[in-house]
């Protein structure tokens, strides 16, 4: 009876996101979480066992929320994920029924209180006993690290890289899963506010800003140190500045006047507490605010073309390399993507 009540309790969970997969075929399994995660080996630890695979599966951006469950003890293999962060949260893990997961050189024993999160450069290997099923976040590496690159003003000098173990006791740990079970409940529903252009953007920059505030990783020091640091009246005069006329064909002269200061103080300012030249924050306004339009813009009536010339830039083949750079795909490819 245990067994029953578990298994159509977890069937239900697997049916309320938006696709679902329910095999006992370990092929057909491989192809399905290969195709949604990481191409993978898959193997039974037990052979008198079969499988009895659920997942749930909802995207959103270039995220995705999603339930898996094995029904079986299995080895899974998939190397290193090269271009997603994985964060996973066990939803039924015993004494019994454990996982054990190698992330590069480290090897988490998962429990209700212990969560692991998996960064791209890192090979990975799990162990998982019957009925351990986990609550997934899949972030793409070029969203994630992008963001990063964003809030920090710079770019990225070594690949963002998380440490693995998780505490699901501390604040900051339960802060994330509590916004992530809220999120995966909310898209799950036949319609969500969530998806609306003017909410999907900031919702997806909180998911990612409170993961990158309260997991630990090789950049979180200077995240902290960043919003801790008050930044000089005149660089903030200059910031406004530049967002305010980020259509302008700006100068370093121009801010610095604007700013009242001299340039030599303008150029150490921003390298100080911004880590970049005026002229890269003005750059990455621009594309900022171009992907803004882009996101709110219809691909029936929106031009590429129409709204990087209203930004001053006269060089397509420069931008969209510039743009790729920062978000991970091209222009059209983000006026492309369905927002509802």
């Amino acid at each position: 009876m245990v067994r029953m009540y578990t298994d159509t309790t977890r069937t239900r969970r697997a049916k309320s996101y938006h696709d679902n997969f329910i095999s006992s075929d370990l092929d057909e399994t491989q192809r399905y979480i290969g195709q949604a995660l990481k191409p993978h080996a898959l193997t039974l630890l037990d052979r008198r066992q079969s499988l009895n695979v659920k997942v749930g599966r909802t995207d959103f951006g270039r995220m995705s929320f999603m339930y898996i469950d094995h029904g079986a003890d299995v080895h899974v293999y998939p190397g290193k994920l090269e271009t997603i962060f994985l964060f996973q949260v066990p939803i039924h893990t015993t004494a019994i029924n454990k996982q054990e997961v190698r992330v590069g050189n480290s090897v988490v024993q998962v429990s209700p209180g212990i969560a692991y999160v998996v960064s791209p450069t890192l090979d990975l290997e799990l162990r998982m006993s019957k009925y351990s099923d986990n609550a997934v976040l899949s972030i793409e590496r070029t969203r994630l690290e992008g963001f990063l690159e964003q809030t920090l003003q710079r770019r990225l000098d070594k690949p963002l890289e998380f440490t693995p173990r998780v505490d699901l006791t501390q604040c900051g740990s339960q802060e994330l899963v509590s916004l992530m079970s809220h999120m995966t409940r909310q898209l799950n529903l036949p319609s969500s506010s969530l998806r609306h252009v003017m909410i999907q953007s900031q919702a997806e920059s909180l998911l990612m800003s409170t993961m990158l505030i309260n997991l630990e990783h090789n950049y979180r020091a200077e995240l902290i140190s960043e919003a801790a640091t008050p930044k000089p009246h005149y660089i903030r005069k200059a910031q406004a500045y530049i967002l305010e006329n980020a259509q302008d064909a700006l100068t370093p002269e121009d801010i610095a006047r604007a700013a009242c200061v001299s340039l030599r103080s303008l150029y150490a300012g921003f390298q100080t507490y911004l880590h970049c030249s005026p002229m890269t924050f003005v750059k990455n306004i621009k594309l900022d605010k171009i992907n803004d339009e882009l996101m709110l813009g219809e691909a029936a009536t929106t031009s590429v073309s129409e709204v990087v010339s209203k930004y001053g830039i006269s060089s397509l083949g420069n931008f969209s390399a510039n743009y790729r750079r920062r978000f991970g795909e091209l222009p059209r490819e983000t006026l492309r993507r369905k927002r509802i």
